[in-house]
């Protein structure tokens, strides 16, 4: 008899544990309106209801045709783990597509540290867009709200890989920093799309996903 009711207790707690668990998981990983988001086989998200109620389409198409570049994909493989936390936070009254504020010094020290989890923030505006009449300079270049949003995606995420190595600002003039964003832009389909701040921009043609600092 207790061999039975020890039995049935090693279930129920199983069984309790197995809902429990994930919502330790939950914490780490990339959170989009307060939930974690799921990642298929081949890194599609799959969203919650939650999540489709309380972000933008933008936000959300963005991060599909990103996570469908090879890039993309090696970035969400190792950021979607236990040692990281990504926040997704949308801002509608920015000036610039996205930003990623650089964490505090102790989360840059602890880079090479993988048994701390480390917290990143991620920043959105779903509603950037180009001014009124403007067109793109090139059909390599954003124009459409969810592809502005695959490129602030790919951009900021690209300022936490480097935070996540241990590196600080300023990364733009970095050689090694405009080498990868040049590949992840041509993955996207805008390889001629420049990632800087204001300042550094030449009077040139192309366009700039504009960042905040």
């Amino acid at each position: 008899m207790r061999t039975a009711i020890a039995a049935v207790l090693l279930v129920v707690s199983a069984a309790t544990a197995s809902k429990i668990l994930p919502q330790v998981s939950n914490e780490t990983g990339f959170r989009l309106a307060g939930e974690r988001i799921r990642f298929d086989a081949n890194t599609r998200p799959e969203f919650t209801e939650g999540q489709i109620r309380y972000s933008a389409e933008a936000t959300r198409s963005g991060l599909v045709k990103w996570a469908a570049t090879p890039r993309g994909r090696r970035m969400i493989l190792r950021f979607n783990s236990a040692e990281y936390s990504v926040t997704i936070r949308e801002d509608g009254h920015g000036v610039g597509a996205g930003s990623a504020p650089q964490p505090a010094l102790a989360t840059l020290v602890a880079a090479t540290d993988h048994t701390k989890t480390k917290a990143y923030d991620l920043i959105l505006n779903p509603t950037f867009s180009l001014p009124r009449g403007a067109m793109p300079f090139s059909s390599g270049e954003p124009s459409i709200p969810a592809d502005m949003m695959a490129a602030a995606w790919a951009a900021e995420m690209l300022h936490i890989d480097f935070y996540a190595r241990g590196i600080s600002l300023p990364h733009h003039l970095r050689p090694d920093f405009q080498s990868e964003w040049r590949a992840m832009a041509t993955e996207l389909g805008f390889p001629y799309l420049l990632h800087e701040d204001e300042p550094e921009r030449p009077r040139r043609e192309w366009r700039t996903i504009r960042t905040r600092r």
